[in-house]
């Protein structure tokens, strides 16, 4: 690995990620460190075979919607302009050097770096990367994460400068992931680039069986070095096994199947406890469920229905049934050890009768959408007895990965059961994608002046005491309006084979496998 110094302009932006990555990253450094062992090309070759439950739609990150995973699978075949580092600084990567000046970034590229198809990686490439995300007609899900950049100009053949059109202090942690991961201008002019992806990572694009496999063979001119020297990355070859079925996943990590999966509800985990041959880590990922409720038609569009609803829900029955003691709750996606979280945001009381009374006495039918997923499922059926208890009408359907997702997409539902990862890099990417009117992710229609006023307020500030306050005031509003129920975090540790080292981790604790090696 390359290790010039963090730029020192930039270190500030550290205090911007808060206290629960830190605990993050320092927890992950201790568990995976990023040679264990390997130094000096031992363990090289094989394959690592992934047990994935969440297979993406599609592999172009301009477009990647699945916050929560898809970037396990990008990052075996993109670099980004910059790398975050654990502790939440910043270092170069396809940027071997940055600087700022008011409102301007000025990136100097690494010389010598290609795509895997041959295409050069130079400004031009980079420049068309970052003008297609935030081209409208691209229609990108990472377009909200440049909407600050004014215009993006090429200085010459290593130099690209960005202007501004506000300040950003969130600029470097996207360009750090998603929005500033490079393909290749070639592959993407070339169409349906989502289903061959060409970057510039560790990895090449090989073969994508839709709900069997993706695989991804060494890249054998990768630009990164490990710490003692050695070319990277050390595995021939990695292969993603999609599999939902939980039970499955947990057979396969103990018989050697798959090395490494994506995450295992608390039933099955606690199962592996005490093998020798598993590794497992809390390294502070949690998983969030909740329900969205579509506030664009009838019946979560009146808010006495809404506030129906959240009471009508035993959270504490659903961790208990679901995740056993494995689990916090709490009433958003802020974990009690993040920097904004509020103790005294709590979510309605259990109150089934007066659920009822809300509810005028007459049953509201309702659909309920969940992911043919363990414990989705089984979740699902929980609510559906509470809320039968509550006065809804309710029904479970019970639907593939994409097909919830188009359905969210075109906001065909009534209440969706889903979750996510925890925490993320920002705070901005818990809230920003679900919340805001313009979010990529915003299902259930919100359009809200005053949440898009305090998200914006908190994106746009580098104090945190501004940012906590906006912060609050939005986990205060959601509750208060009824717009998600959140339900319970269930522990996520990662979970790998013990012949399995060099997992390095971003801060929000999805894997980048370059360095990671499988002893024999």
């Amino acid at each position: 690995m390359d290790t010039p110094s963090v730029h020192p302009a930039l270190l500030s932006r550290r205090a911007l990620l808060g206290g629960t990555v830190g605990a993050l990253a320092a927890v992950s450094l201790a568990a995976c460190g990023s040679d264990s062992g390997t130094a000096g090309g031992k363990g090289r070759g094989g394959t690592l075979t992934v047990g994935f439950d969440n297979e993406p739609t599609t592999l172009d990150p301009a477009l990647s919607s699945a916050i929560s995973s898809d970037r396990n699978v990008l990052n075996l075949f993109y670099d980004t302009l910059l790398r975050q580092d654990r502790d939440g600084s910043f270092v170069p990567a396809l940027a071997d050097r940055w600087t700022e000046d008011g409102r301007t970034v000025t990136f100097t590229l690494r010389e010598g770096v290609t795509f895997h198809d041959g295409t050069p990686f130079d400004a031009e490439a980079a420049a068309f990367n970052l003008r297609r995300v935030i081209d409208p007609a691209t229609r990108s899900t990472k377009a909200a994460a440049l909407k600050n950049v004014g215009s993006v100009d090429v200085v010459d053949a290593r130099t690209l400068r960005l202007t501004l059109k506000a300040s950003d202090p969130l600029l470097l942690i996207h360009l750090a992931h998603e929005p500033g991961m490079m393909a290749s201008p070639t592959a993407v002019k070339a169409g349906d680039y989502g289903r061959k992806p060409v970057g510039t990572g560790p990895f090449v694009f090989d073969a994508w069986r839709s709900k069997v496999q993706l695989t991804g063979k060494r890249n054998p001119t990768y630009w990164r070095r490990a710490t003692d020297g050695s070319a990277l990355p050390r595995l021939e070859q990695v292969v993603f096994r999609f599999v939902t079925d939980t039970k499955v996943l947990r057979a396969e990590v103990t018989t050697g199947g798959v090395q490494l999966v994506r995450t295992l509800p608390p039933e099955e985990f606690n199962q592996l406890a005490g093998d020798k041959q598993i590794t497992m880590t809390d390294t502070g990922v949690r998983r969030s469920y909740y329900v969205a409720l579509n506030v664009t038609r009838a019946p979560f569009n009146d808010p006495k229905v809404r506030a129906a609803f959240a009471m009508a829900i035993d959270r504490e029955g659903v961790g208990k049934a679901a995740a056993g003691g494995q689990y916090d709750l709490a009433p958003s996606f802020a974990t009690a050890k993040d920097w904004f979280y509020d103790p005294s945001i709590t979510p309605p009381a259990l109150d089934p009768a007066g659920a009822k009374t809300a509810l005028g006495g007459t049953p509201v039918p309702i659909t309920v959408v969940a992911r043919r997923r363990a414990p989705d499922p089984t979740i699902a059926e929980l609510l559906q007895s509470q809320l039968t208890a509550a006065g809804f009408a309710p029904k479970v359907e019970v639907l593939e990965a994409q097909t919830q997702l188009d359905r969210m997409r075109k906001q065909d539902f009534d209440a969706a059961l889903l979750v996510i990862d925890i925490p993320r890099l920002d705070p901005s990417l818990s809230f920003d994608p679900y919340f805001s009117s313009r979010g990529s992710n915003n299902w259930s229609g919100l359009a809200d002046s005053t949440l898009d006023r305090l998200l914006d307020t908190a994106a746009a500030s580098e104090d945190r005491a501004v940012r906590k306050q906006a912060y609050v005031e939005v986990q205060k509003r959601i509750v208060d309006e009824n717009y998600w129920v959140f339900l319970h975090q269930p522990k996520s540790p990662l979970i790998h084979s013990a012949k399995l080292s060099g997992i390095v981790l971003d801060v929000d604790g999805q894997w980048r496998l370059d360095e990671a090696a499988l002893a024999s």
